[in-house]
């Protein structure tokens, strides 16, 4: 794990310490969590992503990505990379945590919608997720899928992005 990823895993964890009701550690029992977020940071070639999840057996959680991506346009859009980090809490309060990368190549993302006239983009960006561990798992996987829409407006002639909203799912496989 590069230490850019174990700082945005202790963020995102401080994060949940304050959010999150204290208890013991537990793999989470949900292997599928609705996830809803905001991009909060972008490049051309690099997106950040962070919200909140449901799982499928009753875990909450707090989540952040970063996907590595070919340039916007290029046909196809390949994801090279990135991490994923997740804080977990269980409905009898245990604490977790899943940790993975995105795969290289392991995923796309796709125009849904251009926005002609500086309306509303929208994208589809799946991705590959390897070395998926939490507290008492290693080498599992996933896969993350997401809508991102791009909110925008003309403002002084120019289109401005106000507010990039993602919703979707990321699912896992734990290994033990």
């Amino acid at each position: 794990m590069s230490l850019r990823s174990r700082a945005s895993l202790l963020a995102l964890a401080a994060f949940a310490a304050t959010v999150l009701p204290a208890a013991g550690s537990a793999a989470p029992a949900s292997t599928s969590f609705r996830i809803v977020g905001y991009e909060y940071a972008f490049t051309s070639t690099v997106g950040s992503f962070a919200g909140t999840g449901a799982g499928n057996a009753g875990d909450t959680g707090a989540w952040n990505a970063r996907v590595e991506h070919d340039p916007l346009g290029s046909s196809p859009t390949y994801v090279n990379g990135g991490d994923f980090q997740m804080a977990t809490t269980s409905p009898a309060g245990s604490v977790d945590f899943v940790d993975g990368t995105f795969a290289y190549h392991g995923g796309t993302i796709t125009m849904l919608k251009p926005g002609a006239y500086c309306t509303n983009q929208r994208y589809r960006v799946t991705g590959t997720l390897q070395d998926v561990s939490t507290s008492t798992s290693a080498g599992g996987s996933g896969a993350f899928a997401v809508t991102l829409t791009h909110y925008r407006t003309l403002l002084f002639g120019h289109c401005i992005i106000y507010k990039a909203r993602v919703a979707g799912s990321v699912d896992f496989t734990y290994q033990q």
